[in-house]
C-alpha cells in the first residue's frame, strides 16, 4: 500500500492512503493531499500503420482513458473516468458510470462494425488470390 504525507490546502500536513492501482507519485507533483487526483495506468489507442507499414501522420493517441479518483472526496462526483482525445490531456471529457457505459456502448457498435468490414475485406481478398 502506498501512502503520501504532504501539504494540505490550509497550509497542514495530512497523509493519504493510494489505491492499489494509483500510478501517480504524488511527491514528485508535489500535490495537496487533500486536493490531489489518484490515477489509473492510461490505456491508449494508437492509430494502426497501413498496409505497406507506414506510420499514420498522428502519431499520438487517438484516444486514451484513465480512472481518476478524488483523494478526499467521498461524493460520486470525486470519480470519474478521463476520456482523452488527443494527445493534450485538456482535450478530453470527464466522464460517470452512465457515460463510460455509454461509450463502452458505442466502441461496442464501432467493434462490431469494423469486425463485419473486416469480413467483407477478408472475402474480397481470397477472392483476389484466387486469380
Amino acid at each position: 500500500m502506498k501512502t503520501y504525507t504532504g501539504p494540505t490546502l490550509g497550509g497542514a500536513t495530512a497523509t493519504i492512503t493510494c489505491p492499489d492501482w494509483c500510478t501517480v507519485d504524488h511527491a514528485y507533483w508535489d500535490d495537496r493531499a487533500d486536493d490531489c487526483f489518484h490515477k489509473s495506468s492510461l490505456l491508449e489507442v494508437m492509430p494502426p500503420r497501413d498496409r505497406a507499414g507506414h506510420p499514420t501522420p498522428v502519431f499520438h493517441p487517438q484516444l486514451g482513458a484513465e480512472l481518476q479518483l478524488h483523494s478526499t472526496s467521498t461524493s460520486p462526483s470525486g470519480a470519474a473516468v478521463w476520456l482523452q482525445l488527443s494527445e493534450y490531456k485538456e482535450d478530453g471529457v470527464e466522464l460517470d458510470l452512465a457515460g463510460v457505459d455509454s461509450h463502452l456502448a458505442a466502441v461496442d457498435r464501432y467493434r462490431d462494425g469494423l469486425a463485419k468490414l473486416r469480413g467483407l475485406l477478408a472475402g474480397i481478398d481470397a477472392e483476389r488470390r484466387r486469380h
